[in-house]
């Protein structure tokens, strides 16, 4: 699995499935409103305000409608917490997302690993908006969303692993977009190569079953900074390649006939900044003497870019003490954070969630967490881009971009909090989204959509 380092009811419905979150549909979608939203992996805000940026179709959607000088993320800035806190409306310490899949084994023996085919059931705390749109009796579809695995509120996908017998992977190798042999081995080919088939299978979803509410995104952004750092010509190049993606999806609503009732929302997950060195956790812990087969209360350390996360078997406070020294003050340490200081940040606690670590690091400005390598604590690396970092770092920042029907021609507007997009989608689709943190972006809304 590569990482990013992944609506016509006509009765009220109350979706209340034990969660925090209560989600209902308000009235039907009388209008008959449609929303694309794409997201481009990584893609920062300061990149967008280049104004030679090789963009033409989100500049045209700008010029159109409505966008903010940044969009902020929650903690972590990182892929699945953020698509999370887009369509839940709430951040990670009550989603509970804090990495690209379910974090498993933790407090154990070995190693933890991160389980990126969790069911959404298990991994995802509270309903999202595709949930109140299906409970709503309207049409979901999702193509290489994340945290979407087994999903019952999504109606057709497209996922970032193929299903080889799904119903869109079939039209595809109808059409001759694809081979079986290809989807069997799909992760072998180039990131941008599988773009191009994302964006296929969307248009695909968007002729055929005219979706009222699409989840689209896209990775080649974060894959080619991942490997070359940020603010450089391959993250040029890929952004006009995404660019023409986008083109291709508008086009394709186009000739659906849906494009008068059709919104897009443009989006991202995070940012990314260049790295230089990086940082071993494990080395760190067994440094300490925390790891070994005769240790009786093991730490592990879960490396993701700008952060790491700690666990231990049999954390106290007074372990968790001793585990924050080992970290604080050292090179390229940022910051290191308790459950509770972690918490003031939006960050899930072990008390709530097993999800939760014991301690979070922060990684310092050109420092990145990694895996292991041998017992040195810090090597040195080529320029290579990562994110994580707490977002308040300025490249951490997200774009975000709203054009099409219910949206006035604003232009620039202020930035927000990432957690304002899933109440927004409500609105444009007539749900209701209760007992959530995020607040419906009526800057951009155009009058009709406002009442």
């Amino acid at each position: 699995m590569l990482r990013g380092i992944g609506l016509a009811g006509v009765v009220a419905v109350v979706l209340s499935v034990g969660h925090s979150s209560e989600l209902r549909a308000q009235s039907s979608n009388e209008q008959g409103r449609k929303v694309v939203v794409i997201s481009l992996d990584a893609f920062g805000a300061e990149s967008l305000r280049d104004p030679h940026l090789p963009a033409p179709t989100l500049h045209k959607l700008m010029k159109e409608g409505a966008y903010a000088s940044a969009m902020n993320p929650i903690n972590p800035t990182v892929t699945w917490p953020n698509h999370t806190a887009m369509v839940t409306g709430v951040n990670a310490s009550k989603h509970h997302v804090i990495a690209n899949g379910l974090i498993v084994n933790q407090r154990g023996d070995a190693q933890p690993k991160i389980d990126p085919y969790a069911p959404k059931s298990r991994l995802v705390a509270v309903p999202t908006v595709y949930d109140a749109a299906h409970k709503a009796g309207l049409t979901t579809a999702e193509v290489d969303w994340v945290a979407v695995e087994a999903a019952d509120g999504i109606t057709w996908r497209f996922s970032e692993k193929p299903h080889l017998d799904g119903p869109i992977e079939h039209d595809l190798i109808e059409q001759g977009v694809v081979s079986r042999e290809d989807l069997e081995h799909f992760n072998k080919p180039s990131q941008a190569w599988r773009d191009r088939i994302y964006t296929q299978a969307g248009i695909d979803i968007i002729k055929k079953h005219h979706p009222d509410l699409l989840l689209f995104h896209l990775l080649a952004l974060d894959g080619i900074e991942h490997k070359t750092g940020f603010g450089n010509d391959s993250g040029v190049n890929t952004i006009a390649f995404l660019d023409d993606r986008v083109k291709d999806l508008v086009e394709a609503v186009k000739e659906a006939g849906d494009l008068d009732r059709t919104t897009f929302l443009i989006v991202s997950d995070h940012g990314q900044q260049s790295v230089f060195k990086h940082i071993h956790g494990n080395a760190m812990l067994r440094q300490a003497g925390l790891q070994g087969a005769s240790v009786k209360n093991k730490a592990f350390c879960i490396p993701e870019g700008g952060f790491a996360l700690i666990y231990q078997q049999h954390a106290t406070p007074e372990s968790t003490t001793a585990l924050k020294a080992v970290f604080a003050g050292k090179t390229g340490v940022r910051a290191v954070l308790t459950p509770a200081e972690a918490a003031k940040d939006g960050w899930p606690i072990p008390s709530n969630t097993d999800q939760g670590p014991d301690l979070l690091v922060y990684a310092s400005n050109g420092f990145a967490f990694a895996g292991d390598s041998g017992e040195a604590v810090i090597t040195d690396t080529k320029e290579v881009g990562a994110h994580g970092y707490p977002n308040t770092e300025p490249l951490m920042k997200e774009i975000f971009i709203a054009s099409g029907a219910g949206i006035a021609k604003k232009g620039e507007i202020p930035e927000f909090n990432n957690v304002d997009v899933a109440p927004t989608i409500a609105r444009l689709l007539n749900l209701q989204l209760n007992n959530i943190d995020g607040k419906e972006i009526t800057a951009i809304l155009a009058e009709k959509s406002q009442k």
